[in-house]
């Protein structure tokens, strides 16, 4: 069949061609495009997970320092009055769920959220998974300058309304100088980095999307500009060679005819 097509045909069926490899190529962008948001996601979440654990170190590690500058020396009643007044108010995070507290082992002795643990023992306390975080994260902030480590665990969140909810957070606690054990502490919820990766991988991904649409639509028209006139060209000059050897035929027969006196051959 398709030898017996015209030469227009198959020019047409060539073109065609390549119409259908470019829409197959946007397909497969287009089938692909889920699992480029997913693996994207996963890797925006590692990164600024990564991100966040080091800024909650930083300053952790900083308020711990400039605490135990300011009550050295002092009684530790005095020492906890003034860790509890340097966290009371202080919030971060747009939804003000951040916060500080403040443990001396496993008791709790400043907490702006949950006054009704402080001075209760929380060596027992264990999250919905079984994890003892308090016990957790006492043993890290002993040993943090040897080994940087965070507690993965489940715990009470401020809720906008003023309620409180659970949710998953990563901690950092380190020790106060110039104390008796007393450590503190801070994290963030999982679900609040959960809105900052989401956000950051969509647009990403718009970014993305949009430079490969852009970077498809202009490569398709750059083809068919350079393609359409190279293609055009070819059958024109193809049909004029065609068309001339046949006159050349047409003309030459007719001087072995005697039709014509001269053959009249058109150089191709």
């Amino acid at each position: 069949m398709y030898k017996r097509m015209s030469l227009k045909a198959k020019i047409l069926v060539l073109m065609l061609g390549i119409a259908v490899s470019l829409i197959s190529i946007f397909g497969t962008i287009e089938y692909f495009k889920q699992d480029i948001t997913r693996d994207t996601s996963m890797e925006v979440h590692k990164a600024v997970s990564e991100e966040v654990e080091q800024k909650i170190k930083l300053a952790t590690d900083t308020l711990a320092e400039s605490l135990g500058e300011l009550i050295v020396g002092l009684d530790e009643p005095s020492q906890i009055a003034i860790i509890a007044k340097a966290i009371e108010n202080f919030r971060f995070e747009s939804d003000k769920s951040g916060y500080y507290f403040a443990y001396k082992e496993h008791t709790p002795v400043a907490h702006p959220t949950r006054k009704d643990l402080i001075g209760k023992s929380l060596y027992e306390a264990k999250d919905t998974d079984g994890v003892y975080y308090v016990r957790d994260l006492f043993q890290t902030a002993k040993t943090q300058k040897q080994q940087t480590k965070f507690v993965h665990f489940s715990f009470s969140k401020p809720l906008p309304d003023g309620t409180l909810g659970t949710a998953q957070k990563v901690g950092y606690a380190t020790m106060i100088p110039n104390t008796q054990n007393i450590w503190i502490s801070t994290g963030v919820y999982v679900d609040t980095l959960g809105e900052y990766t989401t956000k950051i991988s969509h647009d990403i991904i718009g970014f993305i999307d949009t430079s490969l649409f852009k970077a498809f639509s202009i490569g398709a028209i750059v083809l068919l500009i350079i393609l359409v006139p190279l293609f055009w060209g070819f059958y024109s000059n193809l049909t004029f060679s065609v068309r001339t050897i046949q006159n050349n035929l047409t003309n030459f027969f007719s001087y072995l005819n005697h039709d014509t006196t001269t053959a009249n051959l058109i150089k191709i």
